[in-house]
């Protein structure tokens, strides 16, 4: 936590370097300067806006105001930019997985975290059960990663893969259909 005569310093040092914006020859440079200042501030207005409004729902303790905050999508990537958040990045990802849980049933898919490597590399197993007619593997793997980035943002990299590819699934292959090969016919191993 910074103490007082810190903030003072830092304070000081904000203003000083405003300053010298100011006095920048580039017009262009100092708009642009003001502008980021301007979107930095406002971003940091709206988060602390909205653990304003967390902190002030009724009934809740603080523990579970930091954990709401977590979950706000707003807060949570304010947190995260600061390296605040109150979960690790495996908690996360395991969270995020637990979220996807009722799209990945409803296109009869499981997914299962593998890995966190020391560096972030998340590594999550998914499969497409047998009979999942109109599920592609790509439709399930993007709504995987798609939950994983959103919980997760600071995972420098997602590496989803599709295990256990089960036969009988009952997904013809465009090759098969463009040389006729019905499901009948590949199922009894016969050709027309």
């Amino acid at each position: 936590m910074t103490e007082p005569g810190e903030l003072q310093r830092q304070m000081k040092s904000i203003e000083i370097l405003v300053g010298r914006l100011e006095e920048a020859s580039d017009p262009a440079l100092r708009t642009a300067a003001k502008d980021l200042i301007a979107a930095v501030m406002e971003l940091h207005g709206a988060a602390l806006q909205r653990m304003l409004a967390i902190a002030r729902e009724g009934g809740i303790s603080g523990s579970e105001a930091v954990e709401r905050f977590g979950r706000d999508d707003l807060v949570r990537n304010m947190l995260l930019l600061y390296d605040l958040h109150p979960h690790d990045l495996t908690t996360r990802v395991k969270q995020a997985l637990q979220k996807a849980a009722p799209f990945l049933r409803s296109h009869n898919a499981s997914a299962e975290l593998e890995s966190v490597t020391e560096d972030g590399v998340v590594t999550v197993h998914f499969q497409v059960k047998a009979g999942s007619c109109g599920s592609p593997a790509a439709s399930v793997r993007s709504g995987i990663e798609a939950e994983i980035l959103s919980a997760a943002p600071d995972a420098p990299s997602v590496v989803i893969t599709e295990v256990g590819k089960t036969p009988g699934s009952g997904f013809i292959s465009v090759h098969d259909l463009q040389n006729g090969q019905s499901l009948v016919a590949r199922s009894t191993g016969s050709l027309r």
